[in-house]
């Protein structure tokens, strides 16, 4: 795996990076201004973020108002749409690296929709499974915990089991998401014990996968908190327009940190065989209707 490659790969398609964070954020302004409306939220803001927005906090409480309830609703919305909708896009990147192409895809909306609820309802087994493993260890700990000398033997075997067993239903999830990318088909994603025998089989590039990530998290989180602190000693005193600012810049870093990652997922697929030779580039990809 390129590391070099995934961590300029959102820098050469910023574009399009802050194109999708700003219309997510447009989205969820519209909707929280509908229920800023109804109340006073200053004294909190100047809480939180340490900023005197000189608005007088109103004195009493007023009603729930309907524009405060579609506000929500609408709130609701955008984060069901923009989940399904990005774990979609986030596939398509996958199969468009795995093409040999370093170019963020066009969105196509319907189909990184239905792409995303597949995603969605396949995660959901490996969920269970994760809970089912780590519920067993629980109960195994519990059982043994009474024997006191070998209570400390059995802590470190059941720590080291769970940290196996994430590990493996981690790379295994990202082998079903490649296999749906590459065949078109989201029963791959489904059939999570073959994904976690193909994870099982290349360990060393799912441990490889795991340390990338690892760095790009430490990576990506200081260059957000100088590029933050930039800003902050900039445009400190200006109010709701820092405070905006600040989280344009968060969700910004933490899109490309994504998108990196889909990269290095990408490169574990081509690796682990994924994209050779029965993988036709010209195979029209199964469109759900």
């Amino acid at each position: 795996m390129n590391f070099s490659r995934a961590i300029t790969y959102p820098f050469a398609n910023l574009a399009k990076v802050v194109s999708i964070v700003l219309a997510m954020t447009i989205a969820i302004a519209i909707f929280l201004g509908l229920i800023a409306n109804t109340y006073d939220w200053s004294p909190l803001v100047a809480m939180l973020y340490g900023v005197d927005l000189g608005i007088a906090a109103s004195p009493e409480m007023p009603p729930f108002t309907w524009s405060a309830w579609f506000g929500l609703l609408g709130l609701l919305i955008v984060a069901v749409v923009s989940g399904f909708w990005f774990s979609g896009y986030s596939m398509e990147a996958v199969r468009s690296v795995m093409s040999g192409i370093d170019t963020l895809p066009d969105v196509k909306f319907s189909r990184n929709m239905k792409d995303g609820f597949y995603l969605f309802i396949s995660s959901v087994a490996y969920w269970i499974l994760l809970a089912a493993v780590l519920l067993v260890l629980f109960a195994f700990l519990g059982l043994t915990g009474s024997a006191d000398g070998l209570n400390l033997i059995v802590a470190l075997a059941s720590l080291i089991v769970g940290v196996v067993a994430v590990a493996l239903l981690g790379w295994a999830y990202f082998i079903g998401m490649a296999r749906f990318a590459a065949e078109g088909d989201h029963k791959a994603s489904w059939q999570v014990f073959r994904n976690i025998r193909l994870a099982r089989e290349h360990w060393r590039g799912g441990f490889t996968l795991l340390l990338y990530m690892i760095a790009l998290t430490l990576i990506y989180g200081v260059v957000r908190s100088l590029v933050d602190s930039a800003l902050g000693g900039f445009i400190g005193g200006f109010g709701m327009v820092s405070i905006t600012l600040s989280i344009i810049v968060y969700y910004i870093f933490n899109l490309m940190q994504h998108f990196s990652t889909q990269h290095l997922v990408a490169q574990y697929a081509i690796q682990i065989g994924l994209a050779d030779e029965d993988y036709n580039q010209e195979k029209p990809k199964l469109d759900f209707i």
